[in-house]
């Protein structure tokens, strides 16, 4: 790997040294002034943009599937069933109404309390290396008509799924287009004959109240089946304790890099074909900061190399 553009708040040779071996792997902790954006209005005049966000009904799906699963396991190759087509809404909880109804009053309470605690909107990018370029790329938006992701099937997050797109405002806000200059420079740290990158931006917002946690890994430690990911740089933080970002080696259990993202600081690793796996733990709510609600927003990018 070729020496660092950026200042970098950790990287995978400081940690290697903290830790007494080598990582091997990019895992770079970043922040937005040490990629020379303008933090301060980054960040005051894009937070405003997660409030347009429309909420994960996806989650809400796949939480009603596993709380009937939990209580029906005997049925759960018939629920497993049942997922991939209730996210494409071709089948709905009638399709396993014969097991509803056997719940009890107290159970259908609960599962007619699941609400959705994600926000969340998509964009999809294609770089192209291009010297003359200010940033020295050509970023071009294309249409995210569908979404899933390369990882195991039978793993929610293979489905296919449709999100609202991202904002113009904010793919084309100079501050973003000034970072996504540097996501694909950051590729170009580890693959310096890069000259095609494809990527897909997350714009999400997780809640958590008096009434429950909210969480952004649902599936705990994962890898998101990309080339490369910032799986967080985050934008705002507000009335919430939680969301721990980790990095863990090959045996998902020694933590590489463990640090509660302020904003403004995000999280670069390797991810596909990689020893490198990565959790984020819940978001509660904190009880000594009003309101009586709270919530962690941030970008995520699942990037892959094309050339």
């Amino acid at each position: 790997m070729t020496k660092p553009f950026f200042g970098y708040l950790a990287d995978e040779a400081a940690l290697s040294a903290k830790l007494g071996s080598p990582i091997g792997h990019p895992v770079r902790m970043f922040d937005l002034g040490g990629l020379g954006v303008n933090r301060e209005r980054f960040i005051s005049e894009l937070a405003p943009t997660f409030s347009l966000l429309s909420w994960d009904e996806y989650d809400v799906k796949r939480d009603q599937v596993a709380y009937l699963t939990q209580r029906f396991f005997h049925e759960k190759s018939r629920l497993d069933a049942l997922l991939p087509e209730y996210y494409a809404g071709r089948k709905g909880l009638e399709d396993v109404g014969d097991l509803i109804v056997r719940l009890s009053q107290g159970e259908r309470w609960v599962l007619e309390r699941i609400r959705p605690r994600r926000k969340r909107a998509i964009a999809r990018l294609l770089f192209d290396r291009e010297p003359s370029m200010p940033a020295g790329w050509r970023i071009t938006r294309r249409p995210a008509d569908s979404f899933s992701q390369n990882v195991e099937s039978g793993d929610a997050r293979s489905f296919t799924r449709a999100f609202k797109e991202i904002s113009e405002m904010v793919t084309g806000h100079p501050d973003f287009q000034h970072l996504l200059g540097c996501v694909a420079e950051m590729i170009r740290e580890v693959r310096p004959a890069v000259k095609t990158l494809s990527a897909a931006v997350h714009q999400v917002s997780i809640f958590a109240d008096a009434d429950g946690e909210g969480t952004n890994a649902p599936e705990g430690i994962h890898q998101d089946g990309a080339d490369y990911i910032i799986s967080a740089l985050v934008v705002e933080r507000d009335g919430v304790i939680g969301g721990e970002s980790i990095v863990y080696g090959p045996d998902k259990k020694t933590e590489y890099l463990r640090a509660c993202l302020q904003p403004g600081q995000g999280l670069f690793q390797q991810d596909r074909n990689s020893p490198l796996w990565h959790d984020v733990t819940s978001v509660q709510d904190d009880p000594k900061t009003p309101p009586t609600y709270g919530k962690r927003s941030i970008f995520g990018f699942d990037i892959d190399v094309k050339e």
